[in-house]
């Protein structure tokens, strides 16, 4: 039997993080086993062994994943928004609400999940979390600054302390969005983002 080249390695590798990012976030990290995300990709539960020491490795690499992915969307996003840094980050999070809207089941944010779910269990998975969280933070923080040097956005508080306003609100409205089955949570979060508005 030939070898799989490397290529092939990694592209197995890829449909397996995709697999479980999948049922991660439609069932949680407790519910969903190795055996059914190897059934998903086709592929035998041993190999899953070849790339992952752990299923806690697994969930720190879809972590990692997952906020590359978002991150990169988020950017995208704000990039479609326009030259005003306000408006571009009140057009982002407009397109994540309505992104959520017509999605089905309403899955919420796999890190507020994991947050619940295993934060306290794992202390590698919380560490990958706590670096995600900071990452989508420093894309605030950095849009906040560019409203602030337009004077868009109020002064006196710092963008580090507006980020952080906002990331609580948006993951708190994430987790009512599913409790409630509805996005108006997250449409609140519109107006809390208008209340650092300079008028």
């Amino acid at each position: 039997m030939a070898r799989k080249t490397s290529a092939n390695l990694e592209l197995t590798k890829q449909k397996i993080v995709e697999a479980g990012l999948d049922l991660f976030e439609r069932q949680g990290f407790n519910a969903t086993g190795i055996q059914q995300i190897t059934t998903v990709v086709g592929v035998p539960k041993g190999s899953f062994y070849n790339y992952f020491s752990s299923k806690e490795d697994f969930c720190v690499a879809i972590i990692t994943y997952y906020t590359e992915k978002n991150s990169r969307k988020w950017q995208e996003l704000l990039i479609g928004g326009g030259k005003d840094p306000y408006l571009a980050l009140r057009f982002t999070w407009e397109q994540l609400i309505l992104q959520y809207e017509n999605a089905e089941p309403k899955k919420g944010c796999l890190l507020g999940n994991f947050a619940a779910e295993i934060s306290e269990a794992s202390e590698e998975c919380r560490l990958a979390m706590e670096q995600s969280v900071e990452k989508f933070k420093e894309i605030l923080v950095r849009q906040l600054g560019l409203a602030q040097k337009q004077s868009k956005v109020r002064q006196d508080l710092t963008t580090e302390e507006i980020a952080d306003l906002l990331w609580n609100c948006w993951q708190g409205s994430l987790l009512r969005m599913k409790i409630e089955k509805s996005t108006m949570p997250l449409k609140n979060v519109i107006k809390v983002l208008d209340t650092v508005l300079v008028e």
